[in-house]
């Protein structure tokens, strides 16, 4: 059993390092198994497709940010504004010039999820709220909407960082959350007082309709 258990975990950090590394699409069954020393057998028996394997890998990563960086911030940091910061700083680490080319990996892969994927969609979503709800945590009134601004800036950014091959957008980014942050601490801005987001009210069809 233990065995059996080895061999999954190896498929899924395999996987997962690809799917990072190359995208999902691109990233074939054969190679995974090659690079994991998995037979075709073993690969069957835990994953009957390829999107269940995804699962898994999202499953992984969704332990990892839970224990390795949102744990790891919380045990290191008291308040919300070196909180905020040493999560820029996660991001920022997707960002340096040896990991540039491949950005944060979760959302690195749900920009290549399609339709077809709807369940690993879904999955990415809940991972996000979770992210966002342990991020609402570390302030007063586990504030829901301070966290997915923090949360949604801070992807924005990496994926700036991304296409410019620069961490710079994640450094702005960074300063100005703590500022914004910093401010909320000490009562200069009122969460509560944000403006609720305008909605367009059409549906987008095609890509080109910006």
């Amino acid at each position: 059993m233990a065995r059996q258990s080895h061999t999954r975990d190896r498929l899924i950090r395999t996987a997962g390092e690809l799917f990072w590394r190359q995208g999902y699409a691109r990233t074939g069954v054969s190679e995974i198994m090659r690079r994991a020393r998995a037979t075709s057998g073993s690969f069957y028996h835990f994953f009957p497709t390829k999107d269940d394997l995804l699962l898994a890998v999202l499953d992984a990563v969704e332990g990892r940010v839970e224990a390795e960086v949102l744990g790891a911030i919380e045990t290191s940091c008291s308040d919300p504004v070196s909180r905020v910061s040493a999560l820029a700083d996660v991001y920022r680490a997707h960002t340096v010039p040896n990991a540039v080319d491949f950005g944060f990996p979760l959302g690195a892969l749900v920009n290549e999820l399609g339709v077809e994927q709807a369940e690993a969609r879904r999955r990415v979503g809940e991972i996000y709220e979770g992210v966002i709800q342990r991020v609402a945590s570390w302030f007063v009134g586990s504030n829901h909407r301070v966290a997915e601004l923090v949360v949604a800036a801070l992807e924005g950014a990496a994926l700036v960082a991304l296409a410019s091959q620069s961490a710079e957008a994640v450094d702005t980014c960074s300063s100005q959350l703590s500022a914004y942050v910093e401010g909320l601490e000490q009562g200069g801005v009122e969460a509560d007082e944000m403006p609720p987001p305008e909605t367009a009210g059409r549906e987008i069809r095609d890509w080109k309709a910006w």
